[in-house]
């Protein structure tokens, strides 16, 4: 997969340590909120019914919900201006090198490619050098063109559930971890099954990789 073939990743050494992979929009950089404020800014607003973008942003001018189209071209616009509004989670870096003398990382953005050196720069802004894949393929299926050496572990973070079931269902041996850190979010959230397993901040996620890395690592 072209994906996968970027020369950010030739220095990881799939299958020699423990691998960490975790999605970055509200994972490591916080989204909901921002994007709220970027709506807010473009006379339109965010009120979660459902979990779900669509469906729920509202013209201001109007008070009419907006097509999905439209919040489809929103969401492009906040991620052409991405590096002017989000900023990242409290402790997120810090646990996220703390888990680097045990496990190698890497960050896996669900978004169209174009938008990868804007993340990139945005996430070197805030100390996050290590390897980054944006792609729109189903996250399992970039894992396992990845992985053709299974890690001794893999742990997968991400607060959407599909992608932690895409991962199970593509790497069974793998830890999925479904991190709700927005209490709020989670709360509205599909509530987390096995094999995913919930955590509901960095410091909860970073117990559970580290017991997972310890057990089989």
């Amino acid at each position: 997969m072209k994906t996968v073939e970027h020369e950010e990743l030739s220095g990881l050494q799939i299958g020699d340590r423990p691998l960490v992979v975790v999605d970055v929009d509200e994972v490591v950089l916080q989204f909901l909120e921002p994007f709220k404020a970027f709506l807010r800014a473009h006379d339109h607003e965010l009120v979660l019914e459902t979990f779900s973008l669509n469906g729920n942003v509202t013209s201001l001018a109007t008070g009419e919900k907006i097509p999905d189209a439209d919040v489809g071209a929103f969401l492009a616009a906040f991620y052409d201006a991405q590096e002017e509004w989000q900023e990242p989670f409290d402790a997120a870096r810090e646990t996220l090198y703390g888990l680097t003398e045990i496990a190698d990382v890497l960050l896996l953005t669900a978004m169209p490619p174009r938008h990868r050196e804007a993340r990139r720069r945005l996430l070197s802004r805030f100390g996050f050098s290590f390897p980054l894949i944006a792609s729109e393929e189903p996250k399992g299926a970039v894992l396992s063109a990845l992985c053709n050496k299974d890690p001794p572990a893999l742990i997968f973070v991400d607060d959407m559930l599909y992608n932690c079931r895409s991962v199970a269902e593509s790497l069974p041996d793998a830890l999925t971890i479904n991190l709700l850190i927005n209490d709020d979010y989670r709360a509205m959230a599909p509530k987390t099954e096995a094999p995913s397993v919930v955590a509901t901040g960095w410091d909860h996620a970073d117990r559970l990789i580290r017991r997972h890395i310890a057990e089989n690592g």
